[in-house]
């Protein structure tokens, strides 16, 4: 019987025909062994200023801009750059031409309620609001959460770590959006419009709570009662009337 080669032992290789270029060779060997990987669990690129450990060289170099603060993406429309291709084509999308407006197109739709968005990603952080569902959780505590984003900066939270400051005053926070947020109140940028009113804000989340009015949309439904919202922060503090929660206590008060 012929000889099977074993695939995953880490000396193996792709044959290579000599008729073949050889940087189409070492690219194809690349491939082959970082997918190997995800059979393997294997995570040899490690980062040295954290606990990070990672399959692929590329994202440990993405991962290492937020230790350095690198921003190697610019936006060609404004002076917003980033680490990472992704996060730049998302803000893109903001702008039309040379102008700072907001695209008229998203044609991922929620099929729970009104709102529509430019990205896959966004709709699927969304629906998350609507099915309660929370898969990302912290490994240091019982934090959960529907996003990635969220939990990163949680988890400084553990480390105590503020790494980006402003450059204005002697704020400290542990994301770099918001930190962005922050610095539109030194300089009294808005760059988001409401296209009902005249409206204007600084974060898209402040604008997506305002144009609730228009619309008259609460999709945030209490799981006690009937009462609906539009915003989360005030369906918690609704859900306490009925658990009895009172998790603010005076400091000045005697037991």
């Amino acid at each position: 019987m012929k000889e099977v080669p074993d695939i995953w032992n880490d000396n193996s290789q792709p044959e290579a025909h000599s008729s073949e270029p050889q940087d189409k060779v070492s690219h194809a060997s690349s491939h082959y062994s970082r997918h190997k990987r995800t059979h393997t669990g294997k995570k040899p690129f490690a980062c040295p200023d954290c606990d990070y450990k990672t399959a692929v060289s590329s994202d440990l170099s993405k991962h290492m801009r937020i230790h350095t603060g690198e921003k190697t993406y610019a936006c060609p429309y404004c002076d917003y750059r980033t680490g990472d291709t992704s996060s730049l084509s998302r803000h893109k999308r903001l702008h039309v031409g040379h102008k700072w407006l907001h695209v008229r197109e998203k044609p991922y739709a929620c099929p729970y309620c009104d709102y529509r968005t430019g990205n896959t990603t966004s709709l699927s952080r969304h629906k998350r609001l609507h099915v309660g569902e929370k898969p990302y959780t912290c490994d240091k505590c019982d934090y959960r959460t529907r996003d990635t984003s969220a939990l990163s900066r949680h988890k400084w939270l553990h480390v105590g770590e503020k790494p980006y400051a402003c450059p204005y005053c002697d704020y400290r926070t542990v994301s770099t959006s918001f930190l962005s947020r922050h610095k539109r109140l030194h300089v009294d940028e808005k760059p988001y419009t409401c296209d009902k009113c005249d409206y204007r804000t600084g974060d898209t989340s402040t604008l997506s709570k305002h144009k609730q009015i228009h619309t008259g949309e609460k999709p945030y439904a209490c799981p006690y009662c009937d009462y609906r919202t539009g915003d989360t922060s005030t369906l918690s503090r609704h859900k306490r009337l009925h658990v009895g929660e009172k998790p603010y206590t005076c400091s000045l008060s005697t037991p």
